[in-house]
C-alpha cells in the first residue's frame, strides 16, 4: 500500500509533522510513504528527512516546484504498490484509515474505496463536522451501471459525490492509466476531472460512512486566481466531451447540469476578479471578455439555465451589461470577505 503526500511549504506550525505521524501510526503497517517535496522554500524537506531517519518506509522525492498535479503524479509513478491513496500535507488520518479502506477493497473486489471525512476548523480537531453528503447515508457498493448512472453524473450537477482525491484508496493502475484532462486544468477542478475520468473506467466502488480522514478548512482559498475563468471554461468543455462519449441518450439532461454549473461558477469569477489588484477599467474589460466567450453564450440559452437563474442575471450577461455584473461581483466579494477573515483567523490558530 502506497501513501502519496504532495508537499509545498507545509512545515510551518507542525502541520506536516502531524500529517506524517498519522500515516506512520497506521494499524496497517505494510505501507510505503511517498513524500513529494514540490520545491518548498521553508523547512518541509528537513521535516521529511527527520522522519525518514526514524522510519525506513518513507521515500522522499525532492523536485522543482510544478504544482500539486505534477507532485501527485510523480509520487504515483514512483510507487510500487497495487493500491495508492493521497493525503494532503495539511491533513491527517485516523489510525485505522488504511486498514479499513484496504480491507473494504479486498472484501468487495472494489477498484476504489471511499471513506467519509471530518472537516476541521481551528486547533487540532476541536471544531469538526462530519460530511453529511447523501452518498454517505449508508455503506454501499456501486457496480459499473450505478457508477455511470449515479457517481459520474453527479459531477455534472455540482459534484455532490466527493470530488477530492483524498479520502479514497485507488488501484494504482487507474491512476497511471488516466489523467488526460489534467494538462488542461491549472487548479480549479483538478481532483474532479481526474476522478471523472477514473470513474468511467472503474468497475466497482465501495463507499463507507465511517469518517477516517481529517481535512483542514480555511487558509488561502480566497486569494485571487487569474486562471479561474479559463479552468471553468476548460472544465465545461471536458464535461461536454464525456457526455458526448457516454451519455448521448440523456444528453440534454446532462447539458442542463453542466450549463448551470458554469453559470454558477461565472458568478464566482466575478467575485474573484474584484479580489484582484487590477484597476476598475481592466476589471470591466476582463468581464467583457468573459461574457463574450462562446461557452458562456451557449449556456445562456440552455433550458436548464433559463429555468434555474433569475432572468435579470441571464440578461445582464447576454446584453453585456458590464456595470451590473461589476456591481454584482463587488457585492459578492464584500459578503464573502467577512466569512473569509473569520476562516483565516481560525486557520492561523490551527497550528497543530
Amino acid at each position: 500500500m502506497s501513501v502519496v503526500v504532495p508537499i509545498y511549504n507545509a512545515g510551518k506550525g507542525k502541520r506536516l509533522d502531524k500529517c506524517i505521524k498519522s500515516i506512520l501510526s497506521q494499524t496497517f503497517i505494510d505501507i510505503e510513504v511517498m513524500l513529494v517535496n514540490d520545491g518548498s522554500t521553508d523547512n518541509s524537506l528537513e521535516v521529511c528527512r527527520k522522519y525518514q531517519k526514524e522510519d525506513g518506509r518513507i521515500v522522499i522525492i525532492d523536485k522543482k516546484n510544478g504544482g500539486c498535479i505534477a507532485a501527485r503524479r510523480t509520487g504515483v509513478e514512483a510507487s510500487t504498490s497495487e493500491f495508492v491513496m493521497f493525503v494532503d500535507a495539511d491533513d491527517w488520518l485516523d489510525k485505522n484509515t488504511v486498514d479499513v479502506l484496504y480491507n473494504k477493497c479486498m472484501e468487495s473486489s472494489a477498484d476504489i474505496s471511499v471513506c467519509n471525512m471530518y472537516k476541521v476548523l481551528g486547533r487540532g480537531a476541536l471544531i469538526k463536522r462530519k460530511n453529511d453528503n447523501q452518498y454517505f447515508y449508508e455503506d454501499r457498493l456501486y457496480n459499473k451501471d450505478a457508477i455511470m448512472r449515479d457517481l459520474v453524473t453527479s459531477y455534472f450537477y455540482g459534484h455532490s459525490f466527493p470530488s477530492s482525491l483524498c479520502g479514497k484508496l485507488y488501484k494504482r493502475e487507474l491512476l497511471i492509466n488516466n489523467g488526460k484532462y489534467l494538462d488542461r486544468i491549472c487548479f480549479l477542478g483538478e481532483d474532479l476531472f481526474y476522478n471523472l475520468e477514473i470513474l468511467v473506467h472503474t468497475n466497482r466502488v465501495k463507499v463507507i460512512d465511517q469518517a477516517l480522514y481529517y481535512y483542514r478548512v480555511g487558509g488561502s482559498t480566497s486569494k485571487y486566481m487569474s486562471y479561474l475563468f479559463d479552468d471553468m471554461i476548460n472544465g465545461y468543455r471536458i464535461q461536454k466531451e464525456v457526455i458526448h462519449e457516454y451519455y448521448l441518450d440523456t444528453k440534454q439532461k446532462q447539458y442542463n447540469g453542466i450549463s448551470i454549473m458554469l453559470l454558477n461558477t461565472f458568478r464566482t469569477c466575478l467575485c474573484n476578479i474584484i479580489n484582484s489588484k487590477l484597476s476598475e477599467t481592466k476589471i470591466k474589460d476582463t468581464i467583457t471578455e468573459y461574457v463574450s466567450n462562446e461557452c458562456v453564450s451557449e449556456c445562456l440559452v440552455n433550458e436548464g439555465s433559463v429555468a434555474y437563474f433569475p432572468q435579470e442575471y441571464l440578461n445582464a450577461i447576454k446584453d453585456k451589461d458590464i456595470d451590473y455584473l461589476y456591481e454584482m461581483g463587488k457585492k459578492m466579494y464584500k459578503k464573502r470577505r467577512a466569512k473569509t477573515m473569520i476562516m483565516d483567523i481560525f486557520s492561523k490558530l490551527s497550528v497543530v
